[in-house]
């Protein structure tokens, strides 16, 4: 019976010892003494020791050291598992991180159970049962960087710029005991916009344009001090943050030794590229106290920045207060524009040259502000870009033009074409084709009778991605006018890969002809290489009689200017044509 009941209990510990074996889970038997009594293949090889190579010796001995989450050493005496001996209580759900001594890391996921011997009060030994969650961790640490880092370049978002901004300003603010605080309360934020880098993204393309703000981000790396922080906010704008400076004139240094980085030709599968900066620089506590105020502040400097002939660096001052306030309220009262009304259209004729007939018009729109008054389009035309309400802006400009059209062709001109400019963010839209769409069926205007008018920047940039709809709105029956021509690019291949029908002559050549022989000589040249590749050429801003007439001869088919009528409203318009 004794032997029976021996072997009884062997088979039994062998189930138990198998069932141990197998689990995924590190299971460990440990002494009060921190002798390793027992463990499974698994602890082994969470930890990253040899086979055989855990029972017997001490703890501490079989890794380098342990880190609780916030990445602080803990000494082998205080490990929370030693707790458990001195309250009899068991730990639950601790998460550790273990360096193995090959260096590796590992993070565990931790329960620790007291073990009594029978009628002794207190542990003789721990059972720690533990489970791998690398996987785990590094998925969150992932999140936790992409949350608080720009997935182009790798630098700080707008997220982790105001938390470290936030933390300066509270060490500037109270500073304490600290023996850095002497310069801790210098601060300064600088907002940095690329000039025109949005015409060379056109152009050279949007993977390519990605590729030259990484460029621009490592030059901007190398700038900056170690404490320093550099983010990116999106799109080309970059901010960094100064902090402890001991010399005042720190962020003017900086912004010169910005200019002059940048001011060095990028290099891009053999092409050149040329960037200027638009600095603004906000100061504490002379500008703003707040996070968010100081960002501002720079904000507003980088755009007197721009203002004052892009490239250079400019300080806040009070008198900006003033222009922030002014741009914020003109983004947040152009939202409204459009649901209250406030925009509408002027017209402007297109003068056959040989016959002075009226054949077309273009549409231009114009905002009317309860508080403001007239507000040129100058000003809000760029905001309207920027904040991306172009969009529904230019459907509705569409949608209007179409109608208007539709009536002028029933009533007094029957072969009126009506043109629209589009720029390039409604393009970037992938409802633009329906939009079109729906605005010619809406009115009722023959596709033939639409011009859309766009630039040669949009042209110039990743044109494999626009052929097809530029091919589908063609096969509507819808024209393209190239607006401004001649004051982009040099190269004029595209022209016959798009289908194009117009060419429109910048009104800066224009105002100059017949005096400015450059511009006689590219006028000319404009109209002859329209000509020889089927195009139409319209000029824009004539306003003396001698410029109709240099046109005239050379051969120019159609103008537009204050020589025969300023935009006029639709009633205005009509009247013109009868």
């Amino acid at each position: 019976q004794k032997e029976k009941i021996e072997r009884s209990l062997e088979e039994s510990e062998d189930r138990y010892r198998s069932v141990v074996n197998s689990l995924n889970e590190g299971i460990i038997l440990q002494s009060r003494e921190g002798i390793i009594l027992a463990c499974n293949p698994s602890a082994e090889r969470i930890l990253r020791v040899d086979p055989g190579g855990l029972v017997g010796i001490r703890r501490g001995t079989y890794f380098k050291r342990v880190m609780a989450e916030d990445g602080s050493t803990i000494p082998v005496d205080a490990l929370p598992s030693q707790q458990v001996f001195a309250t009899g209580e068991p730990l639950l759900g601790l998460v550790l991180a273990v360096e193995a001594m090959s260096g590796e890391v590992v993070w565990v996921s931790e329960n620790v159970l007291p073990i009594c011997k029978p009628g002794e009060a207190e542990p003789s030994s721990i059972l720690i049962s533990f489970s791998d969650i690398s996987a785990v961790k590094d998925a969150q640490q992932r999140l936790q960087y992409m949350a608080t880092h720009d997935s182009l370049t790798g630098l700080p978002n707008r997220a982790l710029l105001m938390e470290r901004l936030g933390e300066a300003l509270r060490l500037a603010e109270n500073p304490g005991k600290r023996s850095d605080t002497t310069h801790a309360r210098n601060i300064a934020v600088m907002f940095l916009d690329l000039d025109r880098f949005k015409n060379v993204n056109d152009t050279i393309g949007h993977e390519a344009g990605d590729d030259l703000l990484r460029l621009v981000a490592g030059r901007l790396k190398a700038c900056i001090a170690g404490g320093d922080t550099l983010a990116r906010l999106g799109g080309d704008e970059f901010v960094i943050l100064a902090c402890g400076f001991a010399d005042p004139g720190y962020a003017a240094q900086l912004g010169e030794r910005i200019l002059a980085t940048l001011a060095e030709p990028f290099t891009l599968e053999g092409n050149e590229y040329y960037l200027g900066v638009s600095i603004g620089i906000g100061s504490y506590p002379d500008d703003a106290r707040d996070g968010s105020d100081l960002l501002r502040c720079a904000d507003a400097a980088m755009y007197y920045a721009k203002e004052s002939g892009r490239n250079n660096y400019q300080f806040f001052t009070s008198r900006l207060n003033a222009r922030t306030q002014r741009r914020y309220n003109l983004e947040t009262n152009l939202r409204r524009a459009l649901v209250n009304n406030e925009l509408f259209l002027h017209y402007q004729p297109k003068i056959d040259a040989r016959t002075g007939r009226i054949v077309g018009v273009e549409a231009l729109l114009r905002w009317q502000n309860p508080q403001a008054g007239l507000v040129p389009p100058v000003e809000f035309i760029p905001v309207a870009e920027e904040t991306g309400l172009i969009v529904p802006i230019g459907a509705w400009v569409l949608e209007q033009a179409c109608q208007q059209a539709v009536i002028w062709r029933r009533e007094a001109a029957p072969d009126l074409c009506v043109a629209v400019n589009l720029s390039p963010r409604q393009f970037q839209d992938e409802q633009l084709l329906s939009v079109v769409t729906a605005a010619l069926e809406a009115s009722g205007l023959p596709a033939h009778a639409l011009e859309l008018e766009i630039t040669e920047g949009l042209l110039m940039g990743e044109s494999d991605k626009l052929m097809p709809l530029f091919d589908a709105l063609t096969a509507l029956g819808v024209r393209f006018s190239v607006d401004d021509f001649g004051t982009g690019y040099s190269s004029l291949s595209y022209l016959q890969r798009f289908p194009i029908s117009n060419l429109k002559i910048d009104r800066s050549f224009i105002n100059r002809i017949p005096d400015n022989r450059d511009s006689v000589a590219l006028t000319q040249a404009i109209i002859a290489m329209a000509g020889a590749l089927g195009m139409k050429v319209t000029a824009e801003g004539v306003e003396e009689v001698r410029q109709m007439e240099f046109l005239k001869r050379a051969g120019c088919q159609e103008m537009q200017g204050y020589l025969f009528s300023r935009p006029l409203d639709a009633d205005a318009f009509c009247r013109l044509l009868r």
